[in-house]
């Protein structure tokens, strides 16, 4: 914990080839320094600046158009979304090399700047949006532009809105909704756009009701995993359903008012799921 920046620039600027750099909650990094630090990167594969409170959208613009190679960002509890970039210097910047995006807790990322993001890393294939409040239909346009995406967290985005997703999204296998805004509304349309589905979190979400996951469970083909755990609203007679009616379900999160005995639940992993 007793490095400075001055340690790190001597480092980066002797070892140039460095793939992987963990600077996480580093207190003295800033948006000019880590643009500074760019021009020793050009080999960096993975880089975590999660925590450096004084970092904004101005660092990742920095690390996605000064690090060719870069695979993974971790930018959680940032201030990410305090600054916008300016138009012009995104004019023809985009890295297909960054895959996953980590930008969990960040409450002031708005949709505007997750949009940004996606236009300039359009292959993205791991997006974590976990807690950022903040962000409501910019997820669509994130999903329209970023056709890769297999894994997406809107883990406590209570703002959420995914009524305009209107197409395809063939590639996302893991969705995590818990503690968001999510009701059998929203259900309906991922139910219709998402049907590769193979993980759903909906734990704790108030708005979900039997009516949703039945029509998630009826036509996302390949689930095999849902967490109802906390959903209120579901009733228990729904799981018994979800296990006969889709063969492919291995794991069910039951919710509260799911109560069966031992025995009844051993029939249930008889079929191929287990039931908790």
């Amino acid at each position: 914990c007793n490095y400075s920046y001055v340690g790190v620039l001597c480092l980066l600027s002797t070892c140039q080839s460095l793939e992987h750099l963990d600077l996480q909650n580093a207190e003295f990094l800033c948006d000019q320094r880590v643009e500074e630090l760019c021009e020793y990167l050009g080999n960096l594969v993975s880089v975590n600046v999660g925590g450096c409170r004084m970092l904004t959208d101005l660092a990742l613009f920095a690390l996605v158009r000064g690090c060719p190679l870069l695979n993974e960002i971790r930018m959680g509890g940032t201030d990410v979304g305090k600054r916008r970039v300016d138009q012009d210097l995104m004019n023809g910047v985009v890295n297909c090399q960054v895959k996953s995006l980590y930008l969990g807790n960040n409450s002031l990322l708005r949709d505007e700047s997750v949009e940004m993001f996606a236009s300039v890393c359009p292959s993205l294939e791991v997006l974590d949006l976990s807690s950022c409040c903040g962000i409501s239909e910019g997820v669509v346009e994130v999903l329209r532009r970023c056709c890769e995406v297999r894994h997406l967290s809107l883990a406590f985005c209570s703002g959420v809105e995914l009524a305009g997703l209107n197409f395809e999204v063939p590639k996302l296998e893991e969705l995590n909704l818990s503690r968001s805004g999510v009701d059998d509304e929203m259900l309906s349309v991922i139910s219709e756009c998402c049907r590769g589905l193979l993980h759903l979190d909906l734990e704790n979400c108030s708005g979900v009701t039997a009516n949703g996951v039945r029509q998630v469970v009826g036509k996302c083909t390949r689930l095999r995993e849902i967490n109802l755990g906390s959903c209120d609203e579901v009733g228990a007679n729904v799981v018994a359903w979800m296990v006969f009616s889709r063969p492919s379900l291995r794991r069910i999160m039951a919710p509260p008012s799911f109560d069966l005995s031992d025995g009844q639940k051993e029939l249930l992993l008889r079929h191929g799921c287990l039931v908790c």
